[in-house]
């Protein structure tokens, strides 16, 4: 049976109560197929590991390993062990927002270049400890001191990991090959113009470079065609609408993802998942029934 990973299944409630923990995940949304995370994730790897794509780099995520998943990045899962345990912070991106609530910005490169990083037994200690109690004040009825005392301890666990990951910093993006620098700055504007250009030269332009050779730097770089990027974080985000947002039309969905026309958001779809976004919806909703 189809079974929705947490963070799909539970977005509504994710948007009810602004920060939900999730304990002992085991797996990844859609094995081999980019997912886009509309909110800002904490993940806390107690056992096992998971092999993926972030952006456009593989990372192995394994035991004590700790990620800050920020929205609009792309995961592509390739596989993980029988014992992947994993907790998950969900925090709603809007309300984190309404809340002014603090995000890294002494290592902000490092976070979004290489999510990724390994704490002692002693700082997980501590990590789940605040896990603990913020899952215990997301049970506080009274909306208002609910949200006051979660932000507070989302920042003193931001603020805390931060701190832990400034003892080992890696590479920012300054220093980064310009080849790399080239691949994560196109990423960033596919983030922000694909509701306005599907077009290899649109975003060879944001950089300054020939279609021929930014097209080539990022196949080489990356192994995977600008077209084809572009086309995964369009369709993943067309999969997040059709499968969370059931009060949209599939044409109110097309709009907001940029298209024109129905008729060609349907055969941009289809080519890129295999079936038409309906049939897609079709599925998602009988596998949640």
């Amino acid at each position: 049976m189809y079974t929705q990973h947490p963070l799909i299944a539970q977005s509504q409630l994710i948007h009810e109560r602004h920060i939900v923990v999730f304990e002992h995940v085991d797996g990844m949304p859609n094995s081999g197929e980019p997912w886009v995370s509309p909110e800002l994730v904490v993940a806390i790897c107690k056992k096992g590991w998971l092999r993926a794509r972030y952006d456009m780099r593989p990372v192995t995520f394994a035991a004590n390993d700790v990620t800050i998943i920020y929205p609009d990045h792309a995961i592509v899962p390739k596989e993980w062990s029988q014992d992947y345990d994993v907790t998950l912070i969900a925090v709603s991106s809007k309300w984190a927002k309404q809340q002014h609530l603090v995000f890294p910005i002494r290592h902000i490169f490092e976070h979004i270049l290489y999510p990724d990083f390994h704490i002692t037994n002693e700082q997980m200690a501590m990590v789940e400890h605040m896990v603990k109690v913020i899952s215990d004040i997301s049970s506080i009825r009274d909306e208002q001191v609910r949200d006051d005392l979660l932000c507070h301890q989302m920042q003193n666990l931001i603020h805390l990991l931060d701190y832990f990951r400034s003892a080992e910093p890696k590479s920012t993006l300054n220093t980064l090959p310009s080849t790399k620098r080239i691949a994560y700055r196109f990423y960033q504007d596919i983030v922000t113009y694909y509701k306005q250009s599907r077009e290899t030269k649109f975003y060879a332009d944001k950089q300054n470079l020939t279609a021929k050779y930014f097209g080539t730097t990022i196949y080489q770089t990356t192994g995977v065609h600008v077209s084809d990027w572009i086309a995964r974080y369009i369709v993943t985000k067309a999969k997040i609408l059709l499968i969370n947002r059931p009060d949209l039309t599939i044409s109110q969905i097309a709009r907001s993802l940029g298209f024109v026309e129905l008729t060609d958001f349907g055969r941009y779809f289809k080519r890129q998942a295999g079936i038409s976004p309906a049939h897609f919806r079709q599925i998602a909703s009988a596998g949640t029934e």
